[in-house]
């Protein structure tokens, strides 16, 4: 039974990557390469509430990891040297601010770097309009991907979010929306509103484009998207 989750928490690791794992999900799949026989999930959860976050975890001593019972050696080790390879997940980095349908739309883009399947996600911010956490709502085929209100609205609360930019890729390249993508934007916004959750925007990416909901309008990059990085990343 144990073998057979951590299979499925392997296959979407592969299929979808980090971004489809909560906290404690990334740290009991990190759980079982140390830990092979044994279920890893209340471990994983005890380790969290214990340290307070991931991020905490991993930056824990390994002989205060080995205080919480089911954490031996091998475990603690582990999780300590990824702690201590990954300074960039753990270093505090200055927080996206989404002021405007432009500045959005560079970020979502970002968002989708690499992937070949149609995809959404949930990007929740604060009254600033900074982002709190961008979370993978749904993963579908190359032309389409489901949409669940419900989920959207779960990660705005567990984030505290004032409001949320709902967005998603094509892989044609066309950024202009469908009439699919109107109707997900109304029950979205009909979900967040009881909330006291704002819908900022919900931004569909193309190849070289986005387009705004809030804007009505296609945002054009000065240049492919592809280029775009690369000048980033020399930057």
């Amino acid at each position: 039974m144990h073998e057979g989750h951590r299979e499925r928490l392997r296959q979407t690791y592969l299929e979808q990557g980090i971004d489809a794992f909560h906290e404690h999900q990334a740290l009991e799949l990190l759980l079982t390469f140390a830990i092979p026989r044994k279920d890893t999930n209340e471990l994983a959860h005890s380790l969290i509430a214990r340290f307070g976050s991931l991020k905490g975890v991993l930056k824990a001593n390994p002989y205060e990891l080995q205080k919480e019972p089911g954490i031996g050696t091998q475990a603690a080790v582990l999780l300590s040297l990824v702690g201590a390879l990954s300074p960039k997940m753990l270093e505090t980095k200055e927080t996206p601010k989404l002021s405007t349908p432009m500045e959005a739309a560079h970020f979502c883009a970002a968002l989708f770097e690499g992937k070949r399947y149609e995809a959404m996600y949930a990007v929740s911010l604060d009254k600033k309009r900074r982002v709190l956490h961008s979370d993978l709502i749904s993963s579908g085929t190359l032309l389409e991907t489901a949409a669940y209100p419900r989920l959207v609205a779960e990660c705005a609360l567990r984030h505290g979010a004032n409001s949320v930019i709902l967005t998603h890729n094509h892989p044609s390249g066309d950024a202009n929306p469908s009439t699919e993508d109107y109707t997900t934007t109304k029950l979205m916004l009909r979900a967040l509103e009881p909330l006291g959750i704002a819908l900022n925007d919900h931004i569909v990416v193309g190849a070289d484009e986005a387009f705004s909901m809030t804007q009505n309008a296609l945002l054009r990059f000065s240049q492919p998207l592809g280029k775009l990085k690369a000048a980033e990343k020399e930057e």
